[in-house]
């Protein structure tokens, strides 16, 4: 009898494992208050390079980029106040994690308050390693920073070939411009107002042969 509960409870603790080992997320309880690691499953070890008992007894905070540790603080704060209004949400949030060797990668994590009686407020979570979709994300992003900045240049260069392809009506005397409100303007002052284009000034050879006569020769 003895040697058939030992067998049932090894066969349990081997199914226990291979359930462990195969999850593709990972299951993790922390202390509400301190934000400690109580129970993690071995996953988590995958991404972060952490055993499952290296990080109990740390603060998932240390896990994360500073950026992200203040995101998730201020998700925390708001699900606590949801919580002690008697509303017990999940609450979802991708977060950027500092693995082991120093590396980062990114993950979704939903979580929510649990409460037993007698026991302290824990926080249970399931983490999920998002990294490729969130880098595919980012880089569409910044390939769409780039067109819009691209479009916009577009548009500008558009708008002042409009502008200098127009029959511009110039003073045969002074050579000023004369705009479609009747004000004449100087042709630097003009381009300036109308395009985003400047002038620098230099002198072309013509005018340098005669202005420079004496040096010349």
């Amino acid at each position: 009898m003895a040697n058939s509960i030992k067998h049932r409870i090894q066969e349990l603790e081997r199914q226990n494992r291979l359930l462990t080992e195969n999850l593709v997320d990972s299951i993790w309880v922390i202390d509400a208050e301190t934000m400690v690691y109580e129970y993690s499953a071995p996953p988590v070890g995958r991404l972060s390079g952490y055993t499952a008992a290296e990080l109990l007894g740390k603060s998932i905070f240390e896990e994360l980029t500073e950026a992200s540790a203040a995101k998730a603080m201020a998700m925390l704060k708001t699900a606590m106040q949801a919580y002690k209004q008697g509303r017990h949400t999940t609450q979802s949030l991708e977060l950027q994690v500092v693995n082991k060797a120093g590396g980062t990668y990114w993950v979704e994590i939903r979580a929510k308050f649990i409460k037993e009686p007698g026991h302290v407020l824990k926080i249970v979570g399931i983490t999920r390693d998002i990294t490729a979709r969130k880098t595919a994300e980012l880089k569409q992003e910044r390939l769409n920073l780039k067109l819009m900045a691209a479009l916009a240049e577009k548009e500008r260069l558009l708008k002042e070939i409009k502008v200098l392809q127009k029959l511009l009506p110039v003073c045969c005397g002074c050579k000023r411009i004369r705009d479609k409100e009747g004000r004449w303007w100087p042709v630097e002052a003009y381009v300036r107002q109308h395009t985003d284009s400047d002038f620098t000034h230099t002198i072309c050879s013509d005018c340098s042969d005669v202005l420079y006569v004496d040096r010349a020769s």
